[in-house]
């Protein structure tokens, strides 16, 4: 008795691979998408406060006297 390799065990070994990658990927999406969402998040939150410390370093004083 021999062991080949058919075809059919090909097809049969391939459509199983590739059911179990569809079955993670949308998983692995939602993990993604939130540390996209993070990563955009501390983005925006550095940017706003550098623009703040500029800002201040930045900014005229302006100061009235009367005579």
């Amino acid at each position: 008795m021999t062991n080949e390799i058919t075809r059919e065990d090909l097809a049969k070994s391939l459509g199983e691979t590739l059911g179990e990658a569809e079955n993670r990927i949308p998983g692995g999406r939602n993990s993604v998408l939130a540390g996209v969402a993070l990563i955009g998040l501390s983005a925006l939150t550095i940017a706003y406060f550098l623009g703040r410390r500029i800002g201040q370093l930045k900014s005229t004083i302006v100061e009235i006297r009367r005579i």
